[in-house]
């Protein structure tokens, strides 16, 4: 019988990011690391570019007194953000990547808090660094190449500090601050053996090679698109190609041609209804696209290729080389699943948090499935705890991968950490076959008065299956006698709404048309409601005019303002 884990590939030992980046520049030093367009034109930057840029540039931020120091780093995706990572973990201090996002008084906690003394920086971020205290040296990438030419004189006049810089892979090398759902943001401390571990873990059962490229689109201070889409492929000698903006997204696909794509399932969702609009306007065009994926079906159990060659355009859309998915951060659906998987796509799902660095459950090379996030990656060890009757319980996680704890927070850590094990205070299922299914979080299930337990997300996913519903928030919501009532503040598909009205709909903002909105809403409440049991039938709705504010990877923030009426 064919085993879940038949596919185990080769991988050179390494202990560091130091060592990845030195061997690398070895093995692969002609090929291509980094892509990126400057002035309208593609520029491609080899291994041994970017391996000697790295040192110069440690060089010269130890020439201006910060070896061993903590330096924040913070800016658009792109080849100076990547250097700057480097630099600073292989031959520095400690790296501190912050969100872009981040608004400025936030800004100036963290740099508090986490007590850098200097901040790398990017000119679009420039205006948020005004209040931060005036010890912290800023550094703009604007100037990286003055800096590199001087840290590369450095080196010639025997400067040896990126060389003689001592490594201390279990020591903390990266403090990145959770974006949280909530809010409230706590320093993950991690070790190079963390990252090392979960990058080498991964790569022994997903293929991935010198051949592969990828579009970074998800912001490179997540852990996630870090590991996954940075520094797992500088070690396997693939290349990186930035994406400016989303809304370059399609071109920047057919310049690139990447063959790997890392997402989070928003990002997927929003293609796939921008895909079934297209159809809707050719005439049986929802039908065509159903038989397309018969087809596929069919022909994909002998070969991806005769799935992509069905869905030509599609392929065509993501640069008509795409062979993998990877999508992580929160749940996807099976029917979006499925959806990529009939374009001709591997689709790998998976699980983990910033703390288990990231990746701690996934899908794999011999397993991949629409219906669960995979087996543990090797080397790491999950149960669950307080399984309920339905065997749903909190997912405990035991690995090398595991953070070392949260910064200046001891309470906060050994709250998480006992003996080893790393709460992560999320729900899980293990199903018959070992792997595992994520019900939600432990702090938006909703307890109603029988005792029940309601999961929002499940409520969520059921809701989006409507075309008139763009994004849905589900909680728990305390009505006047004291009862809990479940309750859903729902962003409209606005678009969707205005097609099907067409020449009949009202003025935008009237109340005639306030109230056509909120019949198309209350619709797709309905159906929802009819799904599911009597004590999960949501009562009370919001209906908001705005999207919801969202973290940097577009999670739905679940804070007061996005569940109140505007």
């Amino acid at each position: 019988m064919k085993s879940i884990f038949d596919k185990v590939y080769d991988i050179r030992s390494i202990h560091s990011i130091r060592e990845l980046l030195d061997s690398s520049a070895t093995l692969f030093y002609y090929n291509t690391a980094f892509m990126r367009k400057v002035n309208e034109r593609v520029e491609r930057i080899p291994y041994h570019s970017l391996h000697e840029d790295t040192k110069a540039l440690a060089t010269y931020l130890n020439n201006i007194g910060l070896e061993n120091k903590k330096i924040a780093v913070i800016g658009k995706n792109s080849y100076e953000w990547c250097i700057s990572y480097l630099a600073i973990v292989c031959g520095v201090g400690v790296v501190v990547p912050m969100d872009k996002e981040l608004k400025e008084d936030e800004l100036v906690y963290l740099a508090k808090d986490s007590g850098i003394s200097a901040i790398i920086y990017s000119s679009e971020t420039r205006n948020k660094l005004t209040d931060i205290p005036p010890e912290v040296i800023r550094i703009p990438m604007d100037h990286f190449p003055q800096y590199i030419e001087k840290g590369k004189l450095q080196m010639r006049l025997g400067d040896t500090s990126y060389s003689a810089h001592t490594i201390n892979p279990h020591a903390m090398s990266i403090l990145i601050y959770t974006s949280g759902t909530t809010g409230l943001a706590k320093g993950v401390m991690l070790s190079q053996v963390n990252i090392v571990f979960d990058i080498l873990s991964t790569l022994k059962r997903i293929k991935l090679t010198e051949n592969d490229l990828t579009l970074a689109l998800l912001p490179l201070h997540h852990t996630y698109q870090s590991m996954a889409g940075f520094l797992a492929f500088l070690y396997r000698g693939a290349c990186i190609a930035f994406c400016d903006n989303i809304r370059h997204l399609q071109q920047d696909m057919a310049l690139f041609k990447p063959t790997v794509f890392i997402a989070v399932p928003l990002i997927l969702e929003s293609f796939l209804k921008v895909l079934h609009k297209k159809y809707e306007r050719v005439f049986a065009g929802e039908k065509i696209f159903r038989t397309q994926q018969t087809l596929a079906g069919v022909l994909g159990k002998a070969s991806p290729k005769l799935s992509k060659s069905v869905f030509f355009s599609v392929n065509k859309a993501f640069g008509g080389r795409m062979r993998a998915i990877l999508c992580g951060a929160a749940s996807l659906s099976p029917e979006v699943y499925r959806e990529y998987e009939s374009f001709g796509f591997t689709v790998y799902v998976g699980y983990g948090l910033t703390e288990t660095s990231p990746v701690a459950i996934m899908h794999n090379d011999s397993y991949t499935s629409p219906y669960d996030v995979g087996f543990p990656i090797e080397g790491v060890y999950a149960k669950l705890i307080n399984v309920n009757e339905e065997g749903v319980g909190e997912l405990l996680l035991h690995g090398p991968n595991v953070m070392l704890g949260y910064y200046n927070k001891p309470k906060e850590t050994a709250r998480v950490l006992k003996n080893g094990w790393f709460h992560t205070g999320d729900l899980a299922k293990k199903n018959p076959n070992g792997s595992y299914s994520i019900a939600g979080r432990i702090k938006t299930m909703i307890v109603i008065q029988s005792g029940k337990k309601i999961f929002p997300e499940e409520l969520e996913f059921l809701l989006e299956q409507s075309p008139f519903v763009r994004e849905a928030l589900v909680f728990g919501n305390k009505s006047e006698d004291g009862t809990v009532q479940v309750s859903a503040s729902i962003y409209p598909d606005y678009e969707s709404i205005h097609e099907a009205l067409g020449k009949a709909m009202p003025k935008r903002g009237s109340a005639e048309y306030n109230e056509k909105v909120s019949e198309y809403i209350m619709q797709a409440v309905k159906e929802v409601n009819h799904q599911v049991p009597h004590y999960k039938c949501i009562r009370k709705i919001v209906i908001k005019k705005t999207e919801f504010e969202k973290t940097s990877t577009r999670k739905i923030k679940r804070i007061e303002t996005n569940y109140r009426e505007e």
